[in-house]
């Protein structure tokens, strides 16, 4: 259709064209029109035919130049030199500012800032997996009245791990520790291990935030005290004499945390203004899961739940980290499953139950 359009106007043109010069020469010498020939009429559509293909083929070449040079330009200012990228004249951290004018504290934020620039696929990983596990946290902190800052915490304590474990024994993406977690509702023992559980740990965590905040009145502060422990920031506070983190003698790992955590805001704020571009499609594919809650009384072996729903054995158990075991153990659970499977799942459980009453 496009092609037939093009072939008209020129048509249109050319007559226009060759009307103009029969009406110039018409008053010095009349000429009677030779009539087209069959074989040159097709000649010239054959002619005017190629040139639309030839220009067709130019317009492709052009297009696929441009998307070349783009990208081109993309590498190119995603790899300036760390020197030319600085700290925003102002940084706020859930609503409280960080004293920037206090050379010291500029400093402080300024190498952790270029040492995290530093490490590109590190933060190529942030941004990629940011897309699968921010939307919760956001949704929760929101639906909590909770500030939205407080998802940098993972990057800072995980880097949004959902495997990962410290050397001191802190698990998951919230990296809670065995005690804290049992403290906030986390179950742990040799069959399940509920700090691995992405949304049971959000929960614990944001309440466990929450109720540092209201002990120390600062978010900052707050942050700290997840790091170091509320006794730890209690005992400081008392000893030194001053409420402001950026004024208390800390353990280095503490005194580290909350300036990563801000450079983690900063970065991943506008990740483009440091040199960081990812299209859509190079992101992680955010969650998407079912919830299902269940009481057992036997175990009830993973392999038949991915069988019965459709899925690799890997797959269910990669969405249930806290399931130590190849079996779901006695008692309450709360089972992720791949979105849409959990009427499948339900028809499964009932021939399941059923079998169980029957032995």
């Amino acid at each position: 259709m496009e092609r037939l359009k093009t072939m008209g106007m020129i048509f249109i043109l050319c007559f226009f064209i060759n009307g103009c010069a029969t009406d110039r020469f018409l008053k010095r010498e009349p000429k009677t029109p030779n009539p087209i020939t069959q074989e040159e009429y097709s000649r010239s559509q054959e002619a005017f035919q190629e040139r639309i293909r030839a220009l067709e083929e130019s317009i492709s070449k052009l297009r696929s130049e441009i998307a070349s040079l783009r990208k081109d330009v993309i590498t190119i200012q995603s790899r300036p030199p760390l020197s030319s990228y600085t700290l925003p004249r102002g940084v706020t951290l859930c609503g409280e500012r960080i004293p920037l004018e206090d050379r010291n504290v500029w400093e402080n934020l300024d190498r952790e800032f270029l040492v995290t620039l530093d490490s590109e696929a590190q933060i190529l990983l942030w941004m990629k997996r940011a897309r699968r596990y921010f939307p919760h946290i956001e949704m929760r902190l929101k639906e909590m009245g909770l500030p939205e800052d407080l998802k940098y915490v993972t990057i800072t304590e995980s880097s949004l791990r959902p495997y990962a474990v410290s050397s001191s024994g802190a698990s998951g993406i919230w990296q809670f520790i065995p005690s804290t977690g049992e403290r906030y509702g986390m179950r742990r023992d040799r069959g399940i291990d509920e700090r691995f559980d992405f949304f049971k740990a959000t929960e614990g965590a944001l309440a466990y935030l929450k109720s540092l905040y209201e002990e120390f009145g600062s978010w900052i502060l707050a942050m700290a005290a997840y790091n170091a422990g509320e006794n730890r920031i209690r005992k400081e506070i008392e000893f030194q004499k001053t409420r402001n983190y950026f004024y208390l003698k800390l353990p280095m790992e503490t005194e580290r945390y909350v300036y990563k955590i801000a450079v983690a805001k900063i970065i991943l704020s506008d990740p483009g203004r440091y040199g960081f571009y990812l299209d859509e499609e190079q992101l992680y594919d955010p969650l998407r899961i079912e919830r299902v809650q269940i009481e057992l009384p036997q175990p009830l072996p993973l392999i038949e739940v991915a069988q019965a729903i459709g899925v690799s054995y890997k797959e269910i158990k990669e969405m249930n980290l806290h399931l130590i075991e190849d079996s779901i153990p006695p008692g309450f659970h709360i089972l992720n499953l791949p979105l849409g499977t959990s009427e499948t799942f339900w028809t499964f459980w009932d021939l399941w139950k059923r079998g169980l009453e029957g032995k």
